[in-house]
């Protein structure tokens, strides 16, 4: 489910619908409306922020709630920000990032509200280091969906010890992703997270060496 549909309506206790929007010419739930329909553009729903009050509480709302970082920089900088302004730390359920630019910590230990990760990468292989894998596993337990765009693992075993970063994932899509050696994983990892994920959808594109998988 997209993260816009989980947004408050005006018809419960919610930050973007303060006194004074009954006042304005349009419905609640109109104006509400248009500022979701802006959920993937950044710069309208800063402008509908800065220039009118009213429409600041549900602006930054959506705004935070679906979060896009294109660099390393932009991460930290989201970490200040919402170090700065804790209440707002709820907002984020979805991630999109790079992998090149996902920093675990301090980022997933401030979402206490993120249910989506996406990850995209550039066909180069992964190497997740063991205190990356650590720190997801201990902050990343409320994440219900996984997306990885556009990644190569060396082996079945790696690509499976990163899965393993996130034991409460219930909807996992893999697009374009690249295995570079043949080879079943490790049996110990396969019986592990097997019994650890309970996976309800699987939506998978897999390239193994020169060998293509679609399910």
């Amino acid at each position: 489910m997209p993260p816009n549909n989980r947004l408050p309506n005006s018809s419960r206790p919610s930050p973007s619908n303060p006194p004074t929007m009954q006042y304005l010419a349009l419905p609640v739930e109109v104006i509400e409306g248009v500022i979701d329909r802006c959920s993937d553009h950044t710069k309208t729903l800063l402008a509908f922020a800065l220039t009118c009050r009213d429409l600041h509480p549900r602006s930054i709302l959506v705004l935070f709630t679906e979060v896009r970082p294109q660099s390393r920089d932009r991460l930290f900088d989201l970490c200040d920000v919402l170090k700065a302004k804790p209440e707002r730390q709820p907002f984020v359920q979805s991630l999109s990032i790079h992998w090149e630019t996902f920093a675990p910590y301090p980022l997933l230990s401030i979402l206490p509200a993120l249910c989506h990760i996406t990850f995209s990468g550039y066909h180069e292989s992964i190497v997740c280091h063991p205190s990356t894998v650590l720190c997801c596993r201990r902050f990343g337990c409320g994440i219900r969906s996984l997306t990885i765009k556009n990644a190569g693992f060396s082996t079945c075993t790696a690509f499976l010890h990163f899965l393993a970063a996130f034991p409460s994932i219930k909807h996992l899509t893999c697009e374009w992703l690249h295995i570079r050696q043949k080879g079943e994983a490790s049996p110990l990892v396969q019986k592990s997270l097997s019994r650890q994920l309970r996976l309800r959808t699987l939506n998978v594109s897999v390239v193994i060496a020169c060998l293509r998988i679609d399910s």
